[in-house]
Formats: structure tokens, sequence, C-alpha cells
């Protein structure tokens, strides 16, 4: 089998381009450029023009005596809006964060701005960053999960991207827009180290790294006073705290007054209008207003001054005061090659079972299945699903061009291999199972979407009613796999979904929302012409176990005193983290994704760096080996744990802190270096109002490929504020219980070799020697096998069995499941693990039947007696 290499081969451009103009000269040119602007022509610039009538969603008014083009701006994140099908398709934000490659995101980024910029699109309204809470939350799609740093690094990657290509990002939707049933009436409550830490992180990453800039201000209010009339989230947090330089427009129509919203600090106000529609035209809160609210000191002249410095020296920082292309959305501009990557990129495998997947010549017939194989319906703002789920519904879409269907891609794939394609393009079960049951493979492709609270779709206003699959997707698999042992399901949707089939199937693949590139991505992936590489950037589990949900309350007036409260209860608590705190485990843990190959990490090295007596940042080395048969990426985590002391309270056990996407070869091993800057190791001091590293006690760094699965620990002693230099204080290298390292009795370590010489027995067992020191030989006829690493979940430590199913015996410790291993050989041990294809009985020991074999059952399924 060939397999691709995932990464995507990037040997120029990923340099984020240093810009002739630095911030402080471009203040000046704006300064020089301001300095004969009369009063209304200062307030056309921060004052949007024609009220999204247009040739753009959003315009600022030229002014020809100073050769100023006016501004563009135009919706993303997923492709330009309203390009009659000249640009690019592009996959969900979802999708982007799902891919865990770094290079890829700045690659998605250039491309996407080299798209707006050829249509002279100054400004794209994207990277949306806003917090996966709640997966029924309906914008879920545009943005990067549940994690603040990995949110904040795709959000600073893409803006390197787009402004490397001389657009100006939109940083959005700042900050905590996290629901949309009354996002213009609700109130997002919750305290300051929450706001910190959690829900302004992404814009934190996107400003400081990634330089973005302008920032988009939400509908909703924070601690009941709406974003946009905030001068503490503004002002103080965005524009002192984090020295935000460039400057700050509305959401669309979220300004519901003057002088509340520019005394705050808001800088444009879009797209100018009181509210939508022509009649609106020339009506603003603000335009003729400011004026008069000046001459009766509502306002301040300097605020104004301030508002239109910040806009023009952002154009100029960003080189666009001269030579930018002249507006035209039509202008042609695409890159389905990155686009295809991406979907391959972002595929997650969720289970593979019996390692159906890839397909091969040894499956002469497959069955498709599902309306959601075929071509992606077209229409206004994507609110419709009868086809191949794409993109969600909104004002973040694009027009669809260049669509690879997965029905056609697969049959174009399998008829090179002389595979034969039997299909039911459509949702009933009956037709599906008629289809399913005389093939080799039966494929299932379901869907289910979200979007915006302006259009209803299905019943669902913007946010999902419920986590099941439309068009009655539970019940086409139940069909399926009914009448079909090895069927694989294929997933298009915003997040989590229902999965009552979970045990039913052989594998599961969560493709997103892939963009045009949908079939020809999938396909790939199918076939084994790509290897997945997807990680869930977000915890997949029942509804009812998240820390949040959605609430479905009736409509208020838009920026009015009426609020809907969504209290953050959860404090820092969301997404994996609470699943730590409150000891569940989920269906899949964040960052879960399998290969066809497989791959080991070993020898953790940890150090920090210092500056004096500043703890600066920390370094993590790790052993990457591909143990497998194929070509492959994976995906090294670092989860930090912060030390226990007082001044942090009730803190998270461990949070993500760095990540990179690697790529090997069959049998290849590297070593992968993960660094944390200081911002990673502080948490946000209340009283201090500021991020600081704590003092005293360890930090804990884990290293593995899910936060579910950890195998690589080692604590640190925190130096920070002294003279000491830092050390590892902790030897747990590896979790394993195949791993010497971490077996021990009575505080003596295992012998490293198996066969050690017997130098003394006792009860405990058989004693060696080793370096001077006593180990204990762990025997040969002891040593044991561990089923669920190939199934993505590491080896118990002890044997206490919660659970038994086909694969084997599990138990459950430290937050997570993990498989228990059986004895290989040896007196009293089973000399198989299965039998003709049959497992062997883990519990029961009631024969069942007898022919040259004892049989018996356990959950329903036949199991062979090991004696």
């Amino acid at each position: 089998m060939k397999i691709q290499n995932i990464l995507v081969a990037l040997t120029c451009g990923l340099v984020s381009q240093v810009f002739a103009t630095s911030w402080s000269e471009a203040d000046e040119k704006a300064k020089s450029f301001m300095s004969d602007l009369s009063e209304s022509e200062k307030i056309d610039i921060v004052t949007g023009y024609m009220n999204m009538q247009g040739t753009c969603v959003g315009n600022i008014k030229p002014l020809d005596r100073k050769n100023f083009k006016g501004l563009c701006l135009q919706d993303g994140p997923a492709g330009v809006r309203f390009n009659g099908g000249t640009s690019t398709t592009w996959q969900a934000g979802i999708n982007n964060a799902a891919t865990f490659n770094k290079d890829l995101l700045y690659k998605i980024g250039k491309d996407q701005g080299a798209e707006f910029y050829a249509k002279g699109i100054n400004i794209a309204l994207a990277p949306s960053m806003n917090i996966l809470r709640a997966p029924a939350s309906g914008r879920v799609w545009e943005n990067f999960g549940e994690d603040p740093y990995l949110s904040g690094v795709c959000g600073a990657q893409i803006t390197k991207g787009y402004q490397d290509s001389g657009v100006i990002v939109a940083a959005k939707h700042y900050v905590a827009n996290d629901i949309e049933h009354n996002r213009e009436a609700s109130s997002s409550n919750m305290d300051d180290q929450t706001l910190m830490e959690i829900h302004v992180e992404p814009f934190y990453r996107t400003i400081k790294d990634g330089d973005a800039g302008s920032v988009m201000a939400s509908y909703n209010a924070v601690n009941n006073i709406y974003v946009v009339q905030n001068k503490k989230v503004l002002t103080e947090i965005l524009k002192e705290g984090i020295g935000f330089q460039g400057f700050v427009m509305s959401d669309w129509w979220a300004i519901h007054d003057l002088e509340g919203s520019f005394n705050a600090g808001m800088d444009m106000n879009m797209p100018g209008g009181k509210a939508w529609g022509p009649d609106y035209v020339n009506n603003s809160f603000w335009g003729s207003n400011i004026s008069n609210a000046i001459r009766s000191g509502q306002v301040s002249s300097s605020r104004l001054d301030d508002a239109v410095r910040r806009i023009i020296r952002t154009l100029y920082r960003f080189d666009q005061m001269s030579g930018y292309p002249n507006v035209n959305l039509k202008a042609p501009s695409m890159h389905a090659d990155t686009n295809r990557q991406a979907a391959i990129e972002s595929s997650v495998l969720l289970k593979n079972a019996d390692d159906i997947l890839p397909l091969t010549k040894k499956y002469r017939k497959i069955a498709i299945i599902g309306k959601d194989a075929d071509k992606a319906q077209s229409c206004t703002d994507t609110a419709c699903s009868g086809g191949n789920i794409i993109q969600g519904w909104g004002s973040g879409t694009t027009d669809f061009t260049g669509i690879s269907d997965p029905i056609t891609a697969i049959k174009n794939r399998a008829s090179k291999e002389g595979i034969s394609i039997v299909s039911s393009i459509s949702d009933s079960a009956n037709e599906g199972a008629n289809v399913a049951k005389d093939a080799d493979v039966a494929v299932v492709f379901v869907r289910a979407t979200s979007g915006e609270e302006y259009i209803v779709v299905d019943n669902n206003k913007g946010d999902r009613n419920n986590l099941d699959l439309w068009h009655g997707g539970n019940d086409l698999v139940k069909s399926v796999a009914a009448v079909n042992k090895n069927t694989v399901v294929v997933i298009h949707a915003p997040a989590t979904v229902n999965l009552p089939f979970l045990n039913n199937v052989k594998a599961i693949i969560h493709a997103g929302m892939p963009g045009a590139e949908s079939g020809n991505a999938i396909a790939s992936i199918l076939f084994g012409d790509s290897n997945p590489s997807g990680h869930l950037p977000f915890t997949w589990a029942a509804r009812e176990d998240y820390c949040c949900d959605v609430s479905y309350p009736a409509e208020l007036p838009h920026g009015g005193n009426s609020k809907t409260a969504y209290d953050y209860k959860e404090g820092l608590f969301v997404g994996y983290r609470w699943f730590d705190k409150k000891n569940k485990t989920p269906i899949f843990p964040f960052g879960h994704g399998l290969s066809y190959t497989t791959f080991d990490y070993s020898n953790l090295s940890v150090s920090l760096k210092k500056s004096g007596t500043q703890v600066t940042g920390l370094e993590a080395t790790v052993t990457v080996a591909n143990t497998g048969s194929y070509e492959g990426a994976t995906v090294p985590m670092l989860f930090l744990g912060f030390p226990a002391v007082s001044e942090l309270g009730d803190y998270p056990v461990r949070n993500l802190k760095a990540f990179e996407k690697v790529n090997l070869k069959a049998g290849e091993k590297k070593t992968v270096t993960l660094t944390v800057d200081q911002h990673g190791l502080s948490y946000y001091n209340t009283s201090k109002k500021s991020f600081v590293v704590p003092t005293g006690g360890e930090f804990t760094v884990y290293v593995g490929k899910s936060a579910g699965d950890l195998p690589l620990k080692k604590a640190i002693k925190n130096t920070q504020g002294t003279n000491e230099s830092s050390s590892s204080v902790g030897d747990e290298n590896n979790n394993n219980p195949n791993n010497n390292a971490d077996c021990s009795v009575n505080g003596y370590k295992c012998c490293s070799n198996s066969n050690a010489e017997v130098v003394y027995t006792d009860g405990d067992g058989n004693w060696g020697v080793e370096n001077g020191n006593w180990c204990i030989i762990k025997e040969q006829q002891q040593q044991q096998t561990c089923f669920s690493i190939k199934l993505g979940y590491p080896c118990c430590k002890g044997n206490e069995v919660a659970y038994t199913d086909n694969d084997g015996q599990w138990g459950f410790e430290n937050g997570q499941w993990c498989g228990i291993a059986t004895a290989t050989s040896g007196a009293g041990g089973c000399p198989y693990t299965s039998k003709n294809g049959y497992p062997v009985c883990q519990t029961t020991t009631k024969v069942e039947y007898v022919d040259s074999d004892k049989w018996g059952v356990e959950n329903g399924n036949w199991c062979i007696m090991c004696n």
C-alpha cells in the first residue's frame, strides 16, 4: 500500500514576512495622513458606508483628495463570501484545528489570503476563535474547538498567512460569543480568571504571536455589559493589557448607541446603519451624530482621533495605503490542492476494529450508502442539508464551486483496483440494508449540521436541537450494520454526534466539514492513499456529560436591557479539563485520532529555561518512533500540570501547552522538541491583574497522543523567583506496564533483563542484582501483551476488571479506560489470545458447547475456553 506523505512539503513562504513598516513607523505616517483631515472626513473613516448594500459586506467611504480608496471588508472564514464561484470552497475552522499541523495552518491562511487579496478585499472577517463549551452550539464549525491554546495557535498561524498575503484579518468574535440563541441579547457571565485564561486567550495568542491587525467585537454582553460598550473588555484588557495596536470593529449591527460604544473603545461601526437594509443607509448611531456628541461633551475629539489613527496606521503597517488591487469579488483565485490536503489531514479515524481500513483488493464488492455521499447541495448561505455536508450555514460560508462528492470519487478510485461499487444514495434504511447485505464492506455516510441564528434549518435555529444524526442517520447505520458485519461509518458534522451504533460497526471516520475536496479526500483516506492523521479538537461524549449546554430561550429585542444569562459556572474547567475534574471518561478524548500505522513515544526529557530568577520557558524532548508498517504522521502533545500551591486554588489537572506534527516512514525514529513559553507557564492572577508564573512546587509534564493517552510523565522543580537551576525530580518516564521502568515490588525496580540470574528467591518472586542494586525478575512467563494500545487506549497498571467486550478486559484508571493485559504463556496462562477468529473467554467458566474445543458465551458472542 502506498501512503502519501501526510505533511505538506512546504519549502518556501513559511517564514512570516517582515513588513517594511513597523507599528511605530505606521503610527507616524498615520498622524501625517490625518493632519489635514476634517472632522467629517474622520467620521467617514470610522463609520461604515452603504450598510451592506454596496459591493462588499462592509465598506468604508473613499476619500479622493487623499487618494484613499476606502475599504472593503468581506466574510470568511471558509472562503470569500459572495464570490460567484471564483474562489475555493474551503474547509471549516474546526477541520483546520483537527490537522494539528502548524505549517499547514499557515499555508491555509496564506492561500486564503491570496484569494481575498486578488479580489481587492482589505480585511477578511476571519479567523473565528470562540471556545467550544457545548457541542450543540451553532457556530462551533467555524472555530477551533475547546482548547484555548490550540485555538490561539490556529488563530496565530492562519493570521500570519493572511497578513503575509497582504490582507488584514479581523479576529472574531471577541469575546465569549459561544451560543447562538439570543446572541444579540445575552450576557456571558464569568470571573476574570476564566475570561482571561479561557476566552481571551485565543485572541492573546493571535495578537501577540500573529500580530492581528483588527479585532471584531461580538454581539453579546460580558458580565451584563455589551462587549461593544464594555470598556474593561475593549480598552483595559485588549488595548492596554494585551497591547493591541490595531483597530476594533463591531460585528454587523451590534452597536446600538453612540456614547457607550464610542467611549468604551470601539473604533469602527460596521456596516454603518442602525439595522439591516437599504432603509438604514446613512442612518447610523455614529456618523454625523459623532459631531453633535463632541459639541455636547458626550464624546471627545481625541477619542475620534485615536480611532482614526488606529485604522490608518493598521493600513500602513500592512502596506495597504498604496498599490492595493481594486475591488473585484469575481477575480479568480483557487487553491484546491491546499483544501484537499487540509481535508485529508483533518479526517479523524475514531475506530478501526480488525484493521478493516484501508480498503484493499481483498474486498471485491463495496456498498456506498447514504445521501451524505452525494454532491453537496448549494443554496444561499448553505442553509440546506440535502447532500454531503461540507460547511455549516450562515455568514461564514462561501459559494460552492469545484465540488468533489464522495460517491463519484470512491467509484473512480475503486475502478483502479477492479473493485465493484454498489450504492444507495439515499437515507432510506431499507434501501441501504438491501444494498449492504451482499457486499464485502458497507460504507455509510451520515451527517448533521449547524450555523447562525438568523437562519432556521430543519427547525434548528443556529444551535442544534440535539446531537442526533440528521435525516434518520442512526436508523440507517443500525439497519446496515444488522446485515453487514463489516460496516464503516463516515460522519460529516460540526462536532460531536450521538453514536448508538458504536459497538456494532467496525470503523468510524469523523470528516468534519471538509469543503470542496470532500469526496477526493475521503476516497484517499478510505483506500489508504493517505494515512489518517487528524485529531479531535474537542472531547467526544454524551451531551449530559459536558460541562455546559446550550439553552433555547424566547427571542429578546437586540441590544436591549433584557438579556438571557449564560453563566459560565464551569470556570476554567471546559472540555477535557471538566472530564479530568469530574473523573469522567468520554467516548473519545480530546486529541484522539488513530492511524493505519502505530507509534511509540519514549525518552522524555524536561528542562526549564531561566533568565536570572525568572522562569522563562520549558523545553521537553521525546523520541517518537513509527513501529508499524506504513508511513504516517503523529502529534506528540504536551499537557502541563501546574504546581499544587495555594495561589492557584482549584486549578485544572493539566492543560495543553505544546504540540508538533511529525511525519515518519515505517521504522523511522525522530527526536521531537516541544517548547512552552513563559505565558504558557503562567496563570492569571486576579489581584495583580496579570499573568504570572507561580512560585514553588513542581510542574508536571505529560506527553502522549491525546488527553486520554499520556504514557510519558515527568515532574520538574519550579524554581521561579530563585537562583536555583531546575532539574527533573520524577522519573516516571512511561506509564505502560510493559516498560520495566514502571515495574517495582516493595520499592525495588524490576530487572531490565527478564532472564537475569536468580540470586535469591522469596514469596515475592525471584531476585537479581543490577548495578549493585536488588531487582525483581519479571519472568518471561509473566510478560504481558495489551490489546488496547492499537485501539488508542493505554494498558492498565492493575488488573481490576470494569468491563469486558470482544476486544478483552477493560479497567478504569486515572480517569480513563485502559486495557488489562493477558498472560501470553506459562503455567496457568493461555497459549493464545484467540483461535479460529474467536476470542478467548475472559470471565465465564460455563461451557456452552463442546467439539474439539470447549466454548462459552460472553456479551452475546461465542468465546473459546483456554483449558
